[in-house]
């Protein structure tokens, strides 16, 4: 199968590394790292192999790169307001569009984007960064939870699946996407933004009584959000999360990354939709919503000095 990394960073890099590794042909669209990659191969460093591909097929803009069977999406959803004309070339008949972006939402803009192409969501368990142009250092974990967004698309979900799992990925079909990117917020609302407002890392948030229990309260919030959009999740699955975050190596979730950086946080997708979402099922997730109003505040602050 052929496979197309739409923002090979941290994420995308490691899976189609993977995917390369078992013998899929992968075209890898890069920006900013093109000129290394294309000179000194791609390199990703992981304590459970390393990966380096001397020459990988890698491009810098869609019109140039070949068809493939999937497209991988794994830019920031800080970009996602021009990706609809950044995919058109890439988009055949019978192409799958697998969205491995944090967040909600993503699946339902592409399918209002591409009716007609089949249309998988990928919640991604992992701690990736890039170390430095062409290198992603792999720290932990890398599993995938995959559904489709509408019936019928079963058997391609099936069959990357199988695909992925034979690459080394860990991957866990699920029936029901959107409860799926409910449980992953479980995760990523507490963690991706307390991590900024505490300018903590995971071990910090756990380790520390006060921010532990601000991310268990936030966690009761997204499981409330959940039950009033109809997914009932059971509690069980809060103390899971914090059990895993527990035993991960010390790791800054994608949004500190940004912030350090001063880059634009992933706070619509992740934070903005899941709210309306409760807001219109009639749960106002109180601390989510203030957090999120933090976060906004914390970036327009640095957006404004930049300005300056």
């Amino acid at each position: 199968m052929i496979f197309t990394v739409f923002g090979a960073g941290a994420v995308g890099a490691y899976y189609g590394g993977l995917l390369a590794r078992a013998g899929h042909q992968v075209h890898f669209l890069v920006r900013s790292d093109y000129e290394v990659i294309r000179q000194n191969g791609l390199t990703i460093l992981s304590p459970d192999g390393d990966i380096f591909l001397k020459n990988p097929s890698v491009f810098n803009t869609p019109a140039e790169v070949p068809d493939s069977d999937v497209i991988l999406i794994s830019l920031k959803t800080t970009g996602n307001k021009y990706l609809k004309d950044q995919l058109f070339p890439l988009i055949k008949k019978d192409t799958v569009l697998l969205i491995l972006q944090n967040g909600m939402g993503m699946e339902e803009e592409m399918q209002n984007w591409f009716p007609q192409n089949p249309i998988l969501g990928g919640m991604c368990f992992i701690c990736s960064r890039k170390k430095a142009p062409g290198i992603i250092e792999h720290q932990d974990k890398g599993a995938i939870t995959l559904g489709c967004l509408e019936k019928g698309n079963e058997g391609h979900r099936d069959e990357i699946g199988a695909i992925l799992n034979m690459a080394s990925v860990p991957t866990t079909i699920v029936e029901d996407l959107q409860e799926a990117r409910w449980r992953k917020l479980l995760w990523n609302i507490p963690y991706n933004g307390l991590s900024v407002s505490l300018n903590s890392d995971t071990r910090e948030l756990m380790t520390t009584p006060s921010f532990r229990k601000q991310v268990e309260v936030l966690m009761v919030e997204v499981l409330a959000g959940a039950e009033a959009c109809g997914y009932s999740i059971e509690t069980e699955a809060m103390e899971k999360m914090l059990r895993y975050t527990e035993i991960m190596t010390p790791y800054e979730p994608s949004m500190k990354l940004d912030y350090l950086a001063q880059r634009p946080m992933e706070i619509e997708y992740m934070y903005e939709k899941p709210l309306t979402r409760a807001a219109e099922a009639g749960c106002d997730m109180k601390n989510i919503r203030i957090l999120s109003e933090e976060l906004f505040s914390i970036q327009n602050g640095y957006r404004s000095s930049e300005m300056n």
